[in-house]
């Protein structure tokens, strides 16, 4: 309306149409030309921009997948950057537009960083003839990309709990033992044959490498999974023990320090068994006795307890009925069991607690008089791991024959012990930058009467809302699920976060 308004009230004479037509021919040459050129070029511009980080991407994944596990050799980097730059070229062919590849291929790096990660970066550049712009002198235009994406190179040692309580009876989780094994194997399909390496390590009495890490865990014989299916639960509960055989695998079978390395802990209970070089009591003195008896106790065979002298490599445990529902409300007088067999106990049994033949010493006829024969609980377990620190323990007290030393009659100690064992264990795998290792760990609660301890869980883990949560050391997390319905989900949880392969 206003635009006719105006026409209407233009009168343009016969001679001034003449150079009205004039003015519109220069304003189409030298102002609407260019701009609907511009327009048009840098639609194709954009266009080519955008197909052009897609192929960026591409080619930054593809290399990742091709990366092998560890410190790859240059001929295998080499073969992994030639995958990428097919890749790129498939997204991005010759000629796109009629655009031309400074140098002919991206440039793709791959470089180590401090997180036992890959980095791959691809970039690049090309340039675009342009259709309408050479009016205004620019005759093309020069664009470029970046891309890039981390290759985890995933070494896995899965350490599992299969004690006692994992079984059918009597807890609230009766299917816990294969609902557990389901998880696990749910967990290693994840993975792929021949780039990822896995191995397992199982723990109850004592602990076991039931499986030795390998790139080949799906297309062995064994696989990996069907080693799982054959496990049985029963006995106590070693988690330093478990942990140190997963650590020692990374460090000295797959000894890859350029690698993601990883330790997956599930348990479903606490700790309450150390593995160690024990001291013989060779002299009478008093002490709790067997089941809480506390008279003062002569052991029976002291004298002729063959390596009365010297020590005995074996187990003690916490032997008390569970009915305390924290640590700290723990019986201090019932049963420990000592000296009991150190030998690793295969996948495929239950058996847990039996003596070591030692002649002469109460324990090998039973269990429960380990405490007899045992002088003291040594300040570390058989592999350097300090059994003080994060739990205070009981001590002889003055006046007794082996004053300040750790007691091995009181059941609350010896589980102290075990919780100490572990947790300084996993300090010392988190402090070793030489292997970075990540520890995530997995807790069910409902089979033990005391509950899973949170905080223990999450400092073996160093997962940020641990007592001692060290930001300056490889972070790990810990999961709890409540019942086995949730325990399926925590196994893939911990599997999605290793398998991220780009941030």
């Amino acid at each position: 309306m206003f635009c006719a308004d105006i026409a209407g009230m233009v009168q343009t004479k016969p001679r001034e149409r003449g150079a009205t037509l004039l003015m519109v021919t220069f304003i189409s040459t030298f102002l609407l030309i260019p701009i609907i050129g511009t327009c048009i070029d840098g639609a194709i511009v954009y266009w080519v921009k955008a197909r052009l980080s897609a192929a960026v991407d591409a080619a930054a994944l593809s290399t990742g997948r091709a990366l092998s596990v560890g410190q790859s050799s240059s001929a295998q980097i080499t073969n992994a950057i030639a995958i990428g730059q097919s890749y790129f070229t498939a997204n991005f062919p010759p000629g796109v537009m009629k655009s031309t590849v400074v140098g002919g291929a991206p440039t793709i790096n791959v470089v180590s960083n401090g997180l036992h990660q890959r980095v791959i970066n691809v970039t690049v550049s090309v340039v675009i003839p342009l259709y309408f712009m050479p009016i205004l002198g620019f005759k093309n235009q020069t664009i470029s990309a970046t891309g890039q994406a981390t290759r985890r190179d995933a070494n896995i040692m899965m350490v599992l709990d299969r004690s006692q309580s994992m079984n059918p009876t009597p807890p609230k989780n009766s299917n816990a033992c294969a609902v557990m094994v389901a998880s696990a194997q749910n967990f290693v399909n994840q993975f792929v044959d021949g780039r990822d390496q896995l191995g397992l390590v199982t723990f109850q009495t004592g602990a076991n490498v039931d499986y030795a890490p390998t790139l080949y865990f799906k297309s062995s014989a064994p696989s990996l999974s069907s080693t799982l299916s054959s496990l049985i639960c029963g006995g106590d509960t070693s988690t330093a023990e478990g942990l140190y055989l997963g650590y020692n695998q990374i460090k000295t079978v797959i000894n890859q320090p350029g690698a993601l390395n990883i330790i997956l802990l599930f348990t479903d209970g606490q700790p309450n068994t150390v593995l160690a070089n024990l001291p013989v009591k060779g002299i009478s003195d008093s002490r709790y006795g067997v089941g809480g008896n506390t008279s003062a106790v002569v052991p029976t065979g002291a004298t002729s307890c063959q390596q009365k002298t010297g020590t005995i490599r074996g187990a003690i445990a916490d032997g008390s009925t569970e009915t305390a529902t924290s640590v700290t409300d723990l019986n201090q007088t019932g049963d420990t069991y000592a000296v009991i067999n150190s030998y690793a106990v295969p996948i495929t049994t239950s058996v847990g607690l039996f003596p070591t033949n030692s002649s002469g010493c109460s324990f090998t006829n039973n269990i429960s008089y380990g405490r007899q024969d045992i002088a003291y609980i040594p300040t570390q377990d058989v592999y350097g791991s300090s059994t003080v620190g994060y739990l205070a323990l009981d001590y002889f007290p003055s006046g007794y024959k082996y004053a300040g030393q750790i007691r091995p009659d009181m059941p609350r100690t010896a589980r102290w012990a075990a919780f100490n064992a572990a947790d300084s264990l996993a300090y010392t795998i988190r402090t070793d930058s030489t292997y970075g290792t990540i520890i995530y760990t997995i807790g069910l609660s409902g089979n033990e009467t005391m509950a899973i301890d949170q905080d223990f869980m999450e400092r073996m883990a160093n997962d940020p809302r641990a007592s001692n949560y060290d930001s300056t050391r490889p972070q790990g997390e810990f999961i709890l699920a409540s019942d086995t319905s949730q325990l399926a989900q925590a196994f893939q949880q911990v599997a999605s976060q290793i398998l991220r392969l780009s941030k």
